[in-house]
């Protein structure tokens, strides 16, 4: 990598990829920001990242981090103005990032492509997640 910069590997619609991306925001860390196209992901991406899943960071030196919580630890961790790595934070952070993940991320997915789960109506999916 011949970047001075972290670069960033995002999809500007993913969830995981947004919160890495405020997480970058927070830290006031700069970034070579690459929006990639899911359908056509780039080989230099995938050369790091064989999953070929976002968020991907590549620091300078050429370390990888694939991980969007492991991206947003990293960035807090070089600037945590706002004190989110505080350990009275850290478990109802936690909380609210799992309660993303498993049962919001569930409900949004259904309700995003309500066509392929016809159990239910688009609206029953929207006021799931809520």
């Amino acid at each position: 990598m011949t970047s001075l910069l972290p670069r960033l590997y995002s999809f500007r619609r993913c969830p995981y990829a947004m919160r890495a991306r405020l997480a970058l925001l927070f830290a006031e860390l700069p970034v070579e920001l690459r929006e990639i196209v899911l359908k056509n992901k780039p080989s230099q991406m995938l050369a790091i990242s064989p999953k070929g899943t976002v968020p991907v960071l590549q620091l300078p030196e050429g370390r990888v981090i694939e991980e969007s919580r492991d991206i947003m630890v990293w960035a807090l961790e070089h600037n945590d103005k706002q004190g989110l790595l505080d350990a009275k934070l850290i478990k109802q952070a936690n909380d609210l990032l799992d309660n993303n993940d498993h049962e919001f991320k569930h409900w949004l997915d259904h309700y995003k492509y309500a066509d392929r789960y016809p159990e239910m109506s688009q609206a029953e999916y929207q006021e799931r997640g809520e």
